[in-house]
């Protein structure tokens, strides 16, 4: 865990994510990552540890922003009705992707993973993605048991579903006008939410509500 008054420690972290982000834990070295910094390497070995220790801290760091958000919009949890709930979930989505726009080497992160990166770290979903869906799913199970979301629904899978959706529109499957990316498009951002909102409707709704 990184200190909140260590500016040089994040400084690096952030350095560190970025080139993660571009070039995947497998194409990124410790070198580059001190070239890049502008930090000794020896102090960044002592300060962080070997590559995969860094790569480790960074994970964490985007995971720890993650689960603050989740935390703080459940916070508005439990609800009286299904509206209520369903707003829940819209403020979630609404907040991830402001976050991801905000810090894209996060899913950038999760991409270069899901294209068989640092495949020598078989943990990284069991301890840093996994526990922030588990977070949101429980968080929301009361709310199936009370009535006010589908109890047909696969929480665990509308939760994916969302976040593969953010990840896409962050990732360019969705294009304006051939040329720049959607997510750097305001209108495109509310047509992208308006359809998360939809999509949340679909799946959340109790059946007759």
């Amino acid at each position: 865990m990184l200190p909140s008054d260590d500016p040089q420690g994040q400084a690096v972290i952030d350095i560190a994510a970025r080139l993660f982000a571009a070039f995947g834990y497998d194409g990124t070295s410790l070198h580059d990552i001190a070239e890049a910094s502008g930090e000794d390497l020896t102090w960044l070995q002592r300060r962080f540890g070997d590559k995969r220790e860094l790569y480790l801290t960074v994970v964490d760091h985007g995971s720890r922003m993650e689960r603050g958000i989740a935390t703080d919009v459940l916070s508005a949890l439990p609800v009286a009705g299904p509206e209520e709930a369903r707003a829940v979930v819209y403020r979630l989505a609404a907040r991830f992707l402001e976050f991801f726009l905000a810090n894209p080497q996060v899913p950038s992160l999760w991409a270069h993973r899901w294209l068989g990166d640092a495949a020598d770290i078989p943990e990284l979903e069991a301890t840093y993605k996994d526990p922030v869906i588990h977070l949101i799913c429980e968080a929301l199970r009361p709310a199936v048991e009370a009535g006010l979301i589908d109890d047909r629904v696969n929480l665990e899978q509308t939760v994916q579903t969302l976040i593969w959706s953010v990840y896409g529109f962050m990732h360019g499957e969705i294009n304006t006008d051939g040329h720049n990316s959607a997510s750097t498009d305001p209108q495109a951002r509310q047509y992208f939410l308006a359809h998360l909102q939809q999509l949340v409707d679909r799946m959340l709704t109790p059946r007759g509500a």
